[in-house]
């Protein structure tokens, strides 16, 4: 019985010494774990700046090439505007032209009609004389 008392006591003197003892390990488990995720998690924090950087840079990049877009566009629109005016000016002259050449028609015309009264004149004076004979 002393044996058995002396062996029990004997296990409850040492467990708080194992018990201390596993807790030391895990404790020791638990911080080299930690200390792995921290690791982990600062080069995926170094891989998520790292490809921030390149989207900055992408959406630079685009950023240019919509402004020379937006330039190219401009210009393009200047151009045409440019065409517009000289196009306008063009039919402006043609209608012009066309009002001068109708005025010329006009005159041609009337001139047309004083040939043909004068002539109708010369053939009755013509006549006058020949009958007059």
């Amino acid at each position: 019985m002393k044996l058995v008392t002396l062996t029990a006591i004997a296990m409850f003197a040492a467990s708080p010494v194992l018990a201390d003892s596993a807790t030391t390990e895990q404790a020791k488990a638990d911080y080299h774990q930690a200390k792995a995720d921290a690791a982990n998690a600062q080069i995926q924090k170094e891989d998520a700046e790292v490809k921030a950087d390149a989207s900055q840079a992408n959406a630079a990049d685009a950023q240019a090439e919509a402004n020379a877009a937006r330039a190219n566009a401009s210009n393009l629109q200047a151009r045409a505007n440019a065409s517009q005016a000289v196009a306008d000016s063009a039919q402006t002259q043609a209608n012009v032209s066309t009002a001068q050449a109708d005025q010329q028609q006009a005159r041609a015309a009337q001139a047309q009609a004083a040939q043909d009264a004068a002539a109708d004149r010369a053939d009755a004076a013509r006549d006058a004389v020949r009958s007059g004979y």
